[in-house]
């Protein structure tokens, strides 16, 4: 399979901004990284919007800001999740006290399953802060009913929306509904430009201690805490050129998913939806899931794949690996790739009749 590739748009605007960061010798703390920020916060209509040199960097930070200055030092995450969601926990100084479960329909936690989990912790919940991840490309369906709850027990909720830049539910992005959120433009993400990530959140104060805490806070001298995380110049750049073109990256996945989804129900083949009257996805992923038997079972034939999400479980999860798989889906993906998943897809169908 060949590497992913950039809209030429965005390798144009690049191009032609690039030279004037040489020239004013802004190599950091520049117009780029303000720019990006605004151009985040008009697409999401978030208040802040800060960046960061990751997805990671940016939660350490979030967690360590709220264990300063909020007073939190416990923390939940979900089963089916990266494994290094787990060690920036460890990293912040926070007890994992719990893994909420996943449900293989969505891959992330339900609402009672997150519930469940709250109700087994048995501290204040004053002390709790929860990280959710976006799964795949689409926002956790039960979001709005998991921030109400998160409210009423005054519980911090992280997003991590590494996988979600550019999704909606109810029309609102991913990453704006918790306290704070965090995005990802890793190379293999949906929205990609090599490296970097944006610290988004409402919250004027989570937003301002942010923006200190990135640079150590060397200019107000104030907070105890603080790290360089700032996002270079020229990365900023290249995110911005890349999220100027988000809407087009998008409507190409989605044309690209056009020819799986006609296989997958022509072959009753069940998959995770990226599109209904609540969700729009960014087709980070297209997931297969198996509910009654291991996916290597009902396609022994399907070989043209992309990585899981994930290979391994955190928490009681187990089945989740076991039973989905993942379809390749990157921006301007050959057609005769493509062509190729449709074609091992009949064939595991063809045997397993």
């Amino acid at each position: 399979m060949s590497t992913i590739k950039l809209p030429k748009n965005s390798i144009e605007f690049f191009k032609n901004n690039q030279d004037e960061i040489f020239k004013t010798g802004k190599l950091a703390e520049g117009p780029w990284n303000e720019e990006l920020s605004k151009k985040i916060k008009i697409i999401t209509n978030v208040k802040n919007a800060i960046g960061v040199n990751s997805n990671g960097s940016g939660i350490v930070a979030l967690l360590l800001i709220y264990k300063e200055y909020y007073g939190r030092t416990d923390v939940m995450i979900q089963s089916n999740t990266m494994y290094g969601v787990k060690t920036m926990t460890k990293t912040a100084g926070y007890n994992l006290t719990n893994v909420i479960d996943c449900r293989l329909e969505t891959l992330m936690p339900s609402f009672e399953d997150l519930k469940k989990a709250v109700n087994s912790y048995n501290k204040e919940t004053e002390k709790l802060v929860i990280i959710l991840s976006d799964i795949g490309g689409i926002i956790n369906p039960d979001i709005e009913k998991i921030v109400k709850f998160c409210k009423e027990k005054n519980i911090i909720l992280i997003e991590d929306s590494a996988h979600s830049f550019g999704s909606t539910l109810n029309k609102k992005f991913s990453g704006t509904f918790g306290n704070a959120g965090v995005y990802s433009y890793y190379s293999t993400k949906a929205i990609f430009a090599g490296e970097g990530g944006v610290v988004v959140t409402n919250d004027n104060n989570i937003g301002d201690l942010m923006r200190d805490f990135i640079a150590y806070d060397r200019f107000k001298r104030k907070m105890n805490i603080g790290c360089n995380i700032r996002l270079a110049e020229l990365q900023a750049l290249m995110i911005y050129s890349v999220i100027k073109e988000y809407a087009e990256i998008i409507k190409n996945k989605f044309e690209i998913a056009k020819k799986y989804l006609e296989i997958c129900k022509s072959l009753d083949i069940k998959y995770i939806s990226q599109k209904n009257d609540l969700i729009s996805g960014n087709y980070y992923k297209f997931t297969i899931i198996s509910p009654r038997k291991n996916i290597s079972e009902l396609l022994p034939k399907v070989k043209t794949t992309t990585s899981k999400v994930y290979e391994y479980a955190l928490g009681a999860s187990k089945e989740i690996p076991l039973k989905h798989l993942c379809l390749p889906i990157w921006f301007n993906l050959e057609e005769s790739v493509s062509d190729k998943v449709v074609s091992e897809l009949k064939n595991s169908l063809s045997l397993t009749i």
